[in-house]
């Protein structure tokens, strides 16, 4: 719903712009019902694939863990100490 959105946000501003105020002329004087139907039958006419939400990529596998019998943790305190 979001970029559906943005989209029509852009294009309004563009064609409002572009179309002089007698081209809405036809929008003021439908009644509500009748301006909904037209929303409708332009609304049927989107590509709603344009606007579907991006999957996420699979999750990279978690790093090997190097802890263990070979690999001792060294704190950062005792490093420092080593040092100084």
């Amino acid at each position: 719903m979001y970029y559906l959105t943005l989209e029509v946000a852009q294009v309004a501003t563009g064609m409002e712009i572009a179309l002089e105020a007698d081209a809405w002329e036809i929008f003021r004087q439908m009644s509500t019902a009748e301006f909904a139907t037209t929303l409708v039958a332009i609304a049927q006419r989107l590509d709603t694939k344009k606007y579907t939400k991006h999957k996420r990529g699979p999750k990279k596998p978690p790093p090997k863990k190097l802890s263990g019998k070979r690999h001792t943790h060294v704190s950062t305190a005792r490093i420092l100490a080593m040092r100084g």
